[in-house]
Order: C-alpha cells, then sequence, then structure tokens
C-alpha cells in the first residue's frame, strides 16, 4: 500500500452517487439479461450468468477502491489534482466496466456478430485513458518545477 504524505479525504458528492447508480443498474441490466437468457440456452445463459457476477463484483471493487485513495499508487509529493483525477477515472472505469458486461450479453442475446461489439467498445475505453494520463503527466511534470 502506498503511503502518500498527502492527507486526502474522498467525500460523498452527487457525481460519485450518480456513477455508481448508473453501475449499479447497468449491472441489474445485464444480471436480468442474463437470467432471461438462461431460459434461451443454458450454455450461453450460464456463461453470461458467471461473466456478469465477475465483473459485478470487479466494478464494486473499484467503487469501493475510489474511496480509498491511500491505494492509489501516485508519487508522494502529487497535490490533490492527482488524486481527483484517479478517483474520476475509477468512477469511469467503473461506468465502463459495466457498460461492456452490458454490452457482452445483448451481444450473446441477440446472437450478433461480436467484433463490431468490442470494436465500440474498444473506443469507448480510449478517450477516458488519454485523458488520465494526460492529466497525470501534466501533473508530475508540474510538481517537479
Amino acid at each position: 500500500m502506498n503511503k502518500n504524505n498527502i492527507n486526502f479525504q474522498v467525500h460523498r458528492t452527487k457525481e460519485g452517487t450518480i456513477c455508481e447508480i448508473i453501475s449499479g443498474v447497468l449491472i441489474l441490466i445485464s444480471l436480468t439479461l442474463s437470467l432471461v437468457l438462461i431460459n434461451k440456452s443454458h450454455e450461453a445463459g450460464s456463461a453470461m450468468l458467471i461473466q456478469t457476477i465477475v465483473l459485478g463484483l470487479c466494478n464494486a471493487l473499484i467503487l469501493f477502491l475510489a474511496y480509498r485513495p491511500e491505494t492509489f499508487n501516485i508519487p508522494d509529493n502529487s497535490p490533490a489534482e492527482m488524486f481527483v483525477a484517479t478517483i474520476r477515472f475509477c468512477r469511469l472505469s467503473a461506468i465502463l466496466l459495466s457498460l461492456m458486461s452490458v454490452t457482452i450479453t445483448v451481444n450473446a442475446f441477440l446472437e450478433a456478430d461480436p467484433r463490431l461489439i468490442f470494436g465500440i467498445l474498444g473506443f469507448l475505453f480510449i478517450p477516458p485513458l488519454c485523458w488520465y494520463f494526460t492529466v497525470y503527466i501534466r501533473t508530475k511534470y508540474r510538481t517537479k518545477k
């Protein structure tokens, strides 16, 4: 665990609550579709149920860790802006992960071509990653001056 020198507290905000609600609703939709898919095709439904549970647990862990800034692997001399960006990135990652769960389940439900779905999902993950790394690098070089 990283012992950061900054005493940063994460409080409940509207942004955090909205992200948690969106993630939860998307996971519930994926869970419901997985249960319906079990009746349609037991083999495919079982696989989708397992992936929904695993991604739901990962989602819950990401949202839990967003409230634990002492677990972030951030340089010790980082300003509060770095912690805020990391928390936002965690929340955005949770939404994208739950969206991925729904998309995979809908793809199995509709028996569609997975290449298109995963291509779209891949492009959804690129902008948040670019934003976070830009903030990270900008903040890192600003603190070195």
